[in-house]
């Protein structure tokens, strides 16, 4: 019985053997009591993280687009170069002076840049008792809050929110 390989039968299976003076009980069951966990006291009570600043753009009619990587405007936007897995943003633009991709705006944690991407009409940005900043194509500009982008006549606002 003491062999690895012995199998010990269930109670009751074998009926008692009334020569050796054994009888076989069931044992009554133990009532098993699982560990608890307690968590380690904490020193000070965490507090609440600040939530985080968002860039968003303002489009004419009330969009509004969050921008958390890489955004491409234009009236048909797509994908290229440096930019393959920009979030594309269609605009509708009546005055057709908005090109087909026509800029990237991209958000860096708290700074915000946008790009002229190569577009027919330029992009311009505003800032409100300030002079005008025609872009070059292809070089990022930084962005502030409360900022106008002129996409050829399509006004696009920049908030940090």
């Amino acid at each position: 019985m003491d062999s690895p390989d012995f199998i010990v039968p269930p109670p009751h299976l074998i009926p008692p053997r009334h020569d050796t003076g054994t009888e076989t009980v069931r044992v009554p069951s133990r009532e098993r009591s699982l560990p608890v966990f307690a968590p380690p006291a904490a020193a000070q009570a965490p507090t609440a993280a600040a939530p985080a600043r968002q860039w968003r753009l303002l489009l004419p009619g009330g969009r509004a687009v969050p921008v958390t990587g890489t955004v491409l405007v234009g009236r048909n936007p797509v994908t290229f170069g440096a930019w393959t897995d920009a979030e594309l943003v269609a605009v509708d633009d009546p005055a057709a002076s908005v090109s087909k991709t026509h800029a990237a705006f991209e958000a860096h944690g708290d700074t915000l840049t946008v790009t002229d991407a190569h577009s027919t009409n330029g992009v311009v940005v505003v800032a409100e008792g300030q002079r005008e900043r025609e872009l070059t194509p292809g070089e990022p500009a930084p962005l502030a809050h409360g900022e106008t982008v002129h996409l050829g006549r399509f006004a696009v606002h920049v908030e940090l929110a």
